[in-house]
């Protein structure tokens, strides 16, 4: 491990010490205490990839993405000027479809979710539970304080170098551009990440892993797989773009002068011809047919919110990508001094970027 087996094992224990010296509820120190058992599994058990992907026992299946991933590694560092270090190059079985389940949450009457605070890294907008039982315990008691809640499953997350994070069962089995992207993203972080600032971090991973995998598309395949995907990638931008205006939508709902009746009869309102345009959109073209799904899936401000950190600023990073000449260290750069302003001029600079710029081929 990065740290040392014995060091990584203390510094995520200082982790829960610190939340202790804080002087934190029981809650949180259980929080704490989960976190710091479900980190100490992901350490135990894992396994070098080169000596799996040697054995004669694994699984043709389980070898080729394997390799797989080795191989997006070293394009992640030659092709993309990102330095993988120690990460994935080991492999850790897990008994459970996702890594940790996610909760998000905002007020009955905002779209901007709720934060909480981490030693060491700062403010996130997610609770993260390495039990689905727990996530969802912790999401009840949320509800019952009224507010909007989603709960959504992650295969995997970065430790932001605090180790060596190993590839999981739980996304070991992608297709190859999902993996890619997967790879890329949390690279992404491990490479620059912002304290404090969720949709910048996300966002800039979500960038930084559709560039990556078009160019990996382009290079071990051909420019019509590329295209294939920058298309499909287009299709989910457009989407976004819906979910985002019925966000803006819904925010400007709650600032009227309204009782609290009204209001949630107007959120309603939205809700249902957002999904009424989502069923349109996936009945108009055969490509968005998974898209009907959203139109049995609850949608608040909690599921909204969380998509927003995600992807309404790739648009301005793919931006900067093309205007840094599509250099990847210029870029890096570029994005690395945005980091040294305060959020208000760095979301300003992000909005001026140019929002509805696409990748070029």
């Amino acid at each position: 491990m990065k740290l040392g087996k014995g060091k990584a094992l203390r510094a995520i224990f200082s982790i829960l010490l610190a939340a202790l010296a804080s002087g934190a509820g029981c809650r949180t120190v259980a929080y704490y205490s989960q976190a710091v058992a479900g980190q100490c599994q992901m350490l135990v058990g894992q396994q070098p990839i080169a000596a799996l992907v040697d054995d004669p026992n694994v699984s043709p299946d389980l070898r080729k993405q394997l390799q797989l991933v080795l191989k997006l590694r070293l394009f992640a560092m030659d092709e993309l000027k990102m330095n993988p270090a120690g990460n994935y190059l080991r492999y850790r079985e897990l008994d459970r479809k996702f890594a940790l389940w996610v909760v998000y949450a905002a007020p009955e009457f905002d779209t901007e979710l709720k934060s909480w605070w981490y030693p060491v890294v700062g403010r996130f907008t997610t609770r993260g539970f390495f039990k689905k039982s727990a996530a969802r315990a912790y999401a009840k008691r949320l509800e019952e304080q009224a507010l909007d809640v989603y709960v959504g499953g992650a295969p995997a997350y970065s430790t932001l170098g605090w180790f060596d994070d190993p590839v999981l069962s739980t996304f070991i089995n992608y297709s190859e551009t999902e993996l890619a992207d997967l790879i890329f993203h949390e690279l992404a972080h491990h490479h620059l990440f912002l304290p404090g600032d969720a949709t910048f971090n996300e966002s800039f991973a979500t960038a930084v892993a559709e560039i990556g995998v078009a160019r990996w598309l382009e290079a071990h395949h051909d420019a019509a797989k590329r295209d294939e995907y920058l298309a499909h990638r287009k299709r989910a931008r457009q989407f976004n773009e819906m979910l985002f205006q019925s966000r803006e939508e819904l925010q400007k709902t709650y600032a009227q002068d309204q009782t609290d009746d009204q209001k949630r009869k107007a959120k309603a309102r939205i809700i249902v011809q957002l999904k009424s345009r989502i069923m349109e959109l996936s009945q108009a073209d055969p490509s968005n047919k998974r898209l009907a799904g959203w139109s049995q899936h609850p949608v608040n401000n909690a599921l909204l919110g969380a998509t927003a950190v995600y992807y309404h600023q790739v648009p301005a990073f793919i931006s900067l990508f093309e205007k840094s000449n599509r250099d990847f260290p210029t870029f890096f750069a570029t994005v690395k001094n945005l980091t040294q302003l305060n959020q208000e001029k760095r979301e300003a600079m992000l909005a001026g970027a140019g929002m509805k710029v696409e990748l070029k081929k």
